[in-house]
């Protein structure tokens, strides 16, 4: 019964695995008093930057030569107008946000407004996108593609989301891109070269002894795309830091990440602990087995004694010499 359902459980991660693996966003941001550039936009398709934007840049990205269909192309002088036509609204937003805020003479030196869009698709089909509006780091507002409506998440934001609402253009424009264009733009510039790249994890266990308990930890590194799922198996296990980790970037432009879990002491030898890495370069998963006998804990408590006894033997047959030697 315990087999099937760590089975059952494997498979049900590779399937959320799969499940994360076709992702189209758009980041944007307009600042002040940071020092970024005041408008900044970025495309990015399973990781993969395909298109990026800023105010300092007096033109737009050329497209690029991976981008060879027509259909493609179109896509691509798509983006190119909603570049300039989101940065107009994502401005107002700042704006308002500002004004709403209160944030006048000194407050409204620094203050940051970003909004992310993306779309979603599934193996099973399944299609999902959303929009979230934030202004210094909180939710600010949220635009619902098929109710066409904005969300304000907090009252400041309520002037926006009327203003928002009474351009009926942009709000059927935009449910419109969300429903339909962002997924043909997935399905295209998902046969790019770079987001076709797939690198293999390496994952090494690394143990650190305690009081009562030894905190055992996954490291998992030099894997591409981000996307990645670590789980430890085996019975009384106490996730650390709530089980919560990051996934980090390493310097050759692969990812790094690190799971630990707590063993009790008296369960060490006991059971046979694993941890499952699961990810898109390989095809079902990589599993570390981490164990400790206890006949060989036992060993080194036993030799740890007798090299104690024999500093205390070597030490009293020293001082003895001395007093002999003396009288």
């Amino acid at each position: 019964m315990k087999i099937a359902c760590v089975l059952f459980f494997l498979l049900y991660l590779q399937e959320v695995l799969s499940d994360l693996q076709y992702d189209n966003c758009g980041y944007w941001v307009y600042s002040k008093g940071f020092g970024l550039p005041e408008y900044t936009e970025r495309r990015v398709l399973n990781d993969v930057t395909v298109y990026y934007h800023d105010s300092r840049t007096r033109s737009k990205m050329p497209c690029p030569d991976w981008i060879n269909t027509t259909a493609g192309k179109e896509e691509w002088s798509i983006i190119q107008f909603w570049s300039d036509h989101n940065k107009y609204i994502f401005t107002r937003g700042f704006q308002s946000a500002t004004q709403q805020f209160n944030l006048t003479g000194s407050l409204s030196d620094q203050n940051i407004y970003q909004v992310t869009g993306c779309c979603s698709l599934y193996p099973n089909g399944t299609y999902r996108a959303f929009i979230t509006h934030a202004f210094n780091g909180k939710d600010f507002l949220s635009f619902d593609i098929y109710r066409k409506t904005y969300v304000a998440v907090v009252p400041q934001a309520v002037q926006y989301k009327n203003q928002g609402e009474s351009d009926s253009f942009t709000v059927d424009e935009t449910a419109a891109y969300y429903k339909k264009t962002c997924l043909e733009q997935l399905n295209i510039f998902a046969q790019a070269p770079e987001v076709l790249v797939r690198k293999a994890p390496e994952v090494r266990i690394i143990e650190q002894q305690k009081a009562g308990s030894i905190t055992v930890t996954c490291h998992v590194t030099g894997f591409y795309p981000r996307v990645v799922q670590v789980v430890w198996l085996g019975p009384d296990l106490q996730p650390v830091d709530e089980g919560v980790t990051d996934v980090l970037p390493n310097e050759d432009g692969t990812y790094q990440t690190r799971k630990s879990v707590i063993v009790p002491e008296e369960d060490v030898g006991e059971h046979t602990y694993s941890c499952v890495v699961l990810h898109s370069s390989v095809p079902d998963n990589i599993t570390r087995v981490w164990v400790v006998e206890k006949r060989s804990r036992i060993a080194v408590w036993t030799s740890l004694t007798c090299v104690c006894l024999l500093v205390i033997g070597l030490g009293f047959w020293t001082c003895c010499r001395s007093r002999d030697a003396v009288s």
